[in-house]
């Protein structure tokens, strides 16, 4: 049986390194912060404790087989229920947010079972290597992929009525222009309706086209386009500002 000291050692340090990952965690405005991985680490760092000595009590008793893994590996699996519970789909851009959040819970919890036996300098290691995945290539990722961003456009159309053929008439006008639509929604207005689009266009000379044809279907009363850079507003004719 390893000492008091010892284990406090490695549950002060099972605490701290969740934590760090935690605080990044918690500048980014996610559910799982500071205190949720802390506890996740701490927690899968007693456990492990638990379970490889714990138990030396009963090795002299005859019939005892003891494995030390099995907590650990039950360890792996109840920790990807507190991870899916991070995972949910993103009403405003319909897509799945969460998974790195899932997936930090996860490399926390084998944190906490590399602290929990004894293998201080690894688990310091990969809180550094999840540091670098979280910061150093999150910022890599959005530099590469500003290009691509930044051809998301926000249209508005306005019409007298919306009904199934001129929602089909939309989708028709943008995929023979190659836009592809992210998110339609339509709500009623004080003097008709409107249709909400997030599409990516390939680019601002498909973007006129595109309004352009929007114009000529029936009922269309105006079309206004917010871009990343400027606006564009369109109610008979089309302008262009930027």
């Amino acid at each position: 049986m390893i000492s008091f000291p010892t284990i406090l050692l490695r549950l002060a340090v099972a605490l701290l390194l969740g934590a760090v990952i935690g605080f990044e965690r918690e500048l980014k405005e996610h559910d799982a912060g500071i205190r949720t991985l802390a506890l996740v680490s701490l927690g899968s760092a007693l456990f492990t404790i638990v379970s490889a000595y714990g138990f030396l009590d009963l090795l002299g008793l005859t019939r005892v087989v003891i494995d030390p893994t099995r907590i650990a590996s039950y360890i792996v699996a109840g920790i990807g229920f507190l991870g899916a519970g991070t995972i949910f789909l993103s009403r405003d851009k319909a897509k799945v947010k969460g998974l790195t959040t899932a997936a930090t819970i996860w490399v926390i919890a084998a944190i906490g079972l590399a602290c929990g036996v004894g293998l201080i300098l690894e688990a310091v290691a990969t809180t550094v290597l999840v540091l670098f995945v979280l910061v150093l290539i999150s910022l890599l990722e959005r530099a590469l992929l500003r290009r691509q961003s930044s051809s998301a456009h926000h249209l508005e159309i306005a019409a007298s009525a919306i009904t199934g053929q001129f929602m089909a008439s939309v989708y028709d006008i943008c995929a023979h222009n190659s836009v592809t639509i992210e998110k339609l929604h339509a709500h009623p207005e004080q003097e008709g309706e409107a249709i909400g689009l997030t599409c990516r266009v390939p680019g601002d000379g498909n973007l006129a086209k595109v309004i352009g044809e929007l114009h000529t279907l029936p009922g269309v009363k105006a079309i206004h386009a917010n871009i990343d850079t400027g606006s564009l507003v369109s109610t008979g004719t089309t302008k262009h500002d930027r």
